[in-house]
């Protein structure tokens, strides 16, 4: 087994997308799948953009910007069309290979994260009780640790390590879940079309753990790329 491990060896992997996919399929065989997959909001389902006349980026601790945000600009915080087909095509993979899906969040679930997965079609995918902000009894009695509440929920499921996968931009949220679950840490801002490929391989027919994909270059340990909104919302 790859656990327990030093915190500090979080693995990065780089090349291109098709050598990723390739070495994800390639650790993937024999592997069970996932029965649980445990996704962030902000900059991993969603790919903030910059609203201007707010001057801030649009991400789900802010309401006021969320509720006031047209539809085209909606759809391009999800990183358009195109990205949000990836997004429906791994998510009915998921749901087709039995996988329970959830959202856990540093944002506000009601006024923000409901709205807008209905906004572009992808609520369905998520029982709303599986879909956890900022605002939620069940986050908050964690004092918002995603790896705590995530950890009470595969108890009650009797789910091992194994049996699930995270997903998160923030490192302090994927370390501080590395010995609960499976873990995936997005190396930008959002998920890219090599780790949606990754997860599916991953989650429906097993594979690695912990892997930190960098699409743009080797990262070191820890490092990450300074692009846009940082954790102040994950």
């Amino acid at each position: 087994s790859l656990f327990p491990r030093p915190r500090s060896d979080l693995l990065h992997l780089a090349g291109s997308p098709t050598r990723l996919l390739e070495r994800s399929r390639a650790r993937s065989a024999g592997a069970p799948m996932k029965r649980g997959v445990f996704f962030d909001f902000d900059s991993t389902l969603t790919t903030p953009i910059k609203i201007a006349r707010f001057n801030r980026y649009a991400v789900a601790d802010r309401p006021e910007i969320f509720g006031n945000m047209t539809a085209e600009e909606i759809v391009a915080n999800f990183g358009g069309l195109p990205r949000l087909a990836r997004l429906r095509a791994l998510l009915t993979a998921l749901r087709e290979a039995s996988c329970e899906l959830f959202i856990v969040s540093i944002g506000f679930r009601d006024p923000c994260i409901l709205p807008h997965l209905r906004a572009v079609g992808l609520l369905d995918f998520f029982p709303l009780e599986n879909i956890y902000g900022q605002d939620s009894r069940e986050l908050r009695s964690y004092e918002c640790v995603k790896g705590r509440l995530i950890a009470t929920l595969m108890a009650a499921r009797s789910w091992s390590h194994e049996d699930a996968l995270f997903i998160d931009d923030s490192e302090k949220h994927i370390r501080a879940a590395a010995d609960i679950c499976e873990v995936l840490h997005v190396a930008g801002q959002g998920l890219s079309d090599s780790e949606l490929d990754h997860i599916q391989a991953l989650s429906c027919s097993g594979g690695v753990r912990d892997l930190v994909f960098a699409e743009r270059g080797t990262l070191a340990s820890g490092d990450r790329e300074a692009a846009g909104p940082e954790d102040t919302y994950n």
